[in-house]
């Protein structure tokens, strides 16, 4: 499979995808999503693809969502209320590929993983961090919700709550002690690492991974985390097609003097809190 925004590659029995757009962290374009869904239906229809580790290019898992791509429609108009719950749909159901995915998907977080990436790691089955990793949901300074509802189920009420409505970021030894990842590693050993347990999986029985990884979803479908995505989705596009004064100064501030400027107007109202 070749793309634009992507790498992959297969050894071994292990599927090896790279998010590839290091210049601008390997933000989640419309292309790189469309790839991605692309890359994941390749993957689902090869049997000799038993596991797959994604990571990123250069010093980021990937920034999350970008922001000038999600923003408006094909001709750079602004999304409408409808366009942009579909705009929110369609990444759900992206995301819902990795957690429908029959291979267990192993996410080696090889530095900042913000917004919808970490959602995106924390929607994969293991979560590997290099020591310079730093996760969080900073959407919320910028006016935007969190798409994909993953972070309360995985990790405890409390810690849910101070990330998601602070926007604050935590190192990646935080994420492990509050359960968002598995375990944190040096960075030179990140990629061992995740293929050491990927190796394991490789020798079970694809049956038995792919039965065994649909029990785990289903208790937590059973739980409600659906259901909670499905109104999640509704109450994201209230908040993110809001008329509030902040989203105006964002507007004009990026109209004016670019999305640099906005955004730096942006980190500038948290700097003394």
């Amino acid at each position: 499979m070749a793309f634009q925004t992507l790498l992959y590659d297969e050894r071994d029995g292990i599927g090896y995808l790279t998010l590839n757009r290091p210049e601008k962290l390997n933000a989640l374009s419309q292309t790189l999503l469309a790839e991605f869904r692309e890359a994941l239906a390749g993957i689902e229809a090869n049997p000799d693809v038993r596991v797959v580790i994604l990571t990123g290019a250069g010093r980021a898992f990937s920034a999350g969502f970008d922001i000038e791509s999600e923003a408006g429609g094909p001709g750079g108009e602004p999304l409408s209320v409808d366009g942009r719950r579909s705009r929110l749909k369609d990444n759900i159901d992206t995301f819902l590929m990795v957690w429908n995915l029959s291979k267990p998907v192993i996410a080696a977080v090889n530095g900042y993983a913000l917004g919808g990436a970490c959602e995106l790691v924390q929607v994969c089955d293991v979560k590997i961090a290099s020591d310079r990793a730093v996760l969080g949901e900073p959407e919320i300074r910028l006016g935007y919700g969190a798409p994909f509802l993953m972070t309360p189920y995985s990790v405890n009420l409390a810690a849910a709550k101070e990330m998601m409505l602070t926007g604050d970021t935590i190192d990646a030894y935080e994420a492990a002690r509050i359960g968002m990842i598995n375990r944190v590693v040096a960075h030179d050993d990140l990629m061992a690492d995740c293929e050491r347990v990927a190796r394991k999986m490789r020798n079970i029985p694809a049956i038995g991974i792919k039965t065994t990884k649909l029990s785990i979803n289903r208790a937590l479908e059973s739980a409600g985390f659906l259901s909670a995505l499905n109104h999640n989705l509704e109450l994201m596009t209230q908040f993110d097609t809001a008329d509030t004064p902040e989203h105006a100064e964002f507007a004009r501030i990026r109209a004016e003097g670019g999305l640099r400027a906005a955004l730096e107007w942006s980190r500038g109202r948290f700097e003394e809190t």
